[in-house]
């Protein structure tokens, strides 16, 4: 509520008056972080209650308001803490603003307590708060705008930008090395030896058996194992099935391979050995030495069980050979 000047001395005077025989019990504080605000400002008013530890107390229960044209910001903040002569020290801190000019009278808060079966009431002192309004400047003197003030960058935007141009060269990296790396598994030239006449199951037994008799594995050659043993089985494909595997991808040969009426055993054993081998040439995989035996036997069943299927064994379908030409140098695809 809004007081005059002379209301204002009074309720100086009536501050002083002590609390009497209650004080004994609890000593209550009230303090205000300044008398005198302009429109709008926010300031804290703290009331602080010392108490003997077995007295219990009962804050004020205080809303929006704190008295018409004071308001109160946001919850109180309430704390607690032990002081000298074990005592106990509560606080209860307001953040409060007002809207208005003029002298709002701010009353006492109420604190109830109790020692044992005794209950009581003891007030806080109360206070004031002045409000003035924005200055207004009569001198109409015309002043350019303000400019645009730069919002401080924190270290977590710095972090963040660090990291994400990380991660960004990473992944360009990435794709680089991997390019590099298929071309390069792409770039190696491949040599199957073969007559005109001869069915494509043939020449595959051959291939299998000279690649098994290099025992490339067994010198850690693996990448070099599995990219020879998938390249023979992608030419007695290409020769065999009409499918341009030497010219596709792992996954276009299995999506192609699936329409052919081929048994399951056939086709999760090519698949086995597709993936194996990517993962080998471009992940650096490092199967076990049985695995490796295992592929290359399933290469020979492979083509084994493929060899009578419905098809020209002469590999006189779409072939994966060069014209007038016995020898066939072909680069793989992945």
């Amino acid at each position: 509520m809004k007081v005059t000047k002379v209301t204002y001395l009074i309720m100086l005077i009536l501050a002083g008056i002590p609390f009497g025989s209650k004080a004994q019990l609890l000593e209550i504080k009230t303090e205000i972080d300044t008398n005198r605000i302009t429109l709008g400002d926010q300031i804290g008013l703290h009331y602080s209650v010392s108490k003997e530890e077995n007295i219990v107390l009962h804050l004020p229960e205080l809303k929006d308001t704190l008295t018409p044209g004071v308001e109160i910001i946001g919850d109180p903040a309430i704390d607690s803490s032990r002081i000298k002569d074990g005592k106990i020290k509560v606080t209860l801190d307001l953040l409060i603003t007002a809207f208005d000019t003029g002298i709002y009278y701010i009353p006492p808060q109420s604190f109830v307590f109790r020692d044992g079966i005794y209950t009581d009431t003891l007030e806080s002192r109360a206070t004031y708060l002045e409000v003035f309004g924005v200055p207004i400047d009569t001198t109409y003197t015309v002043r350019d705008i303000k400019g645009q003030e730069e919002a401080p960058v924190s270290p977590w935007a710095i972090a963040g930008i660090v990291i994400g141009s990380l991660l960004i060269l990473g992944l360009a990296g990435f794709l680089v090395y991997y390019y590099y790396m298929r071309r390069k598994a792409g770039g190696e030239e491949m040599k199957i030896i073969s007559k005109p006449s001869e069915p494509a199951y043939i020449v595959a037994y051959r291939e299998l058996d000279r690649l098994k008799a290099q025992k490339l594995w067994q010198q850690n050659k693996v990448k070099e194992y599995y990219t020879r043993i998938t390249y023979i089985i992608r030419w007695y494909i290409s020769r065999r099935f009409g499918i341009p595997a030497l010219e596709e991808t792992s996954d276009e040969i299995l999506a192609n391979f699936r329409k052919l009426k081929v048994d399951n055993v056939n086709m999760e054993n090519l698949e086995s050995l597709l993936i194996l081998a990517d993962l080998v040439k471009f992940a650096k995989g490092n199967p076990d030495p049985d695995e490796n035996i295992v592929h290359l036997d399933n290469a020979y069943d492979f083509v084994k069980s493929t060899k009578d299927d419905a098809g020209n064994q002469n590999g006189n379908m779409k072939s994966a050979k060069s014209p007038g030409s016995d020898t066939l140098n072909k680069k793989e695809e992945d």
